[in-house]
C-alpha cells in the first residue's frame, strides 16, 4: 500500500501534466489556481480553475486545454480529502506554479477561521 504523501504527490503530478499540457511551446512559466468549494448545504461541491502562463514577457489567461482538463474535477476533491485525513488541513484553493527552471511549487489557501 502506498503512503499518503506519495498518493498526494501523484495527484499533484497529474494536475501538473494538465497545466503543462495546456501551455503552448515557448512558455517560460505557468500557474493554475484550483478552487474547491465543498461547503454547500446540500452536500455538493464545485471545482474551479484559473490558468495563466507567461510567454514573451506577457501573461495570458486561457482556459485549461478542453481535451485534457476533465480529470481536474475528480483530482482536486481527491487531493483535498487525502490531505484533510492526513494533516487535518481544510484548504479551499491551491495554486500550482511551474517555475522558469521547471520546478513545481504549490501554495495552499485556507479559509479564515474568524
Amino acid at each position: 500500500m502506498k503512503n499518503e504523501i506519495e498518493t498526494q504527490r501523484q495527484l499533484i503530478d497529474q494536475l501538473y501534466w494538465i497545466v503543462k499540457g495546456s501551455c503552448p511551446d515557448g512558455v517560460s512559466s505557468a500557474k493554475c489556481r484550483f478552487e474547491y468549494d465543498h461547503g454547500y448545504k446540500d452536500g455538493s461541491s464545485s471545482v474551479g480553475s484559473a490558468f495563466s502562463y507567461i510567454k514573451g514577457n506577457e501573461e495570458h489567461f486561457p482556459a485549461l486545454n478542453r481535451d485534457i482538463r476533465r480529470p481536474v474535477k475528480d483530482l482536486v476533491p481527491q487531493l483535498h480529502s487525502l490531505m484533510k485525513v492526513h494533516t487535518g488541513g481544510d484548504w479551499n484553493a491551491f495554486t500550482l506554479i511551474i517555475n522558469e527552471d521547471g520546478s513545481v511549487t504549490t501554495k495552499f489557501e485556507y479559509p479564515d477561521e474568524g
